[in-house]
């Protein structure tokens, strides 16, 4: 196998190759996969922190309960009920999204 420096091109990951019937290689740019998209990163940062939040209340509802406070446990056991659709948030905001546009009929002045 060839080393880097006797190939005649080098590799970019960012780039995509191909050798024609001719052996010319010939490259194109690939663009940033979807992940790395600043809207990708809000959506899983929003389920990431809707996470931590209902863990952490489901956590301090075990500690409550285990340590014999019933009433408190039973408050942050309704406050993790109440804090789960936060959950929602990153994947309702991918599906409002990705949602079929509806064609409105132009009025005519």
């Amino acid at each position: 196998m060839p080393s880097d420096s006797e190939r005649p091109f080098g590799l970019d990951p960012s780039r995509t190759y191909d050798v024609g019937r001719d052996g010319q290689a010939r490259e194109t740019r690939v663009p940033p996969p979807e992940w790395l998209s600043g809207r990708h990163r809000l959506i899983l940062g929003l389920f990431a922190l809707g996470a931590v939040v209902v863990g952490g209340l489901a956590g301090v509802t075990v500690a409550a309960f285990a340590s014999g406070a019933r009433s408190t446990a039973a408050i942050f056991a309704l406050l993790t009920l109440a804090a789960s659709p936060l959950l929602l948030v990153g994947p309702l905001q991918d599906r409002w999204r990705h949602r079929p546009r509806k064609i409105r009929p132009q009025s005519r002045s």
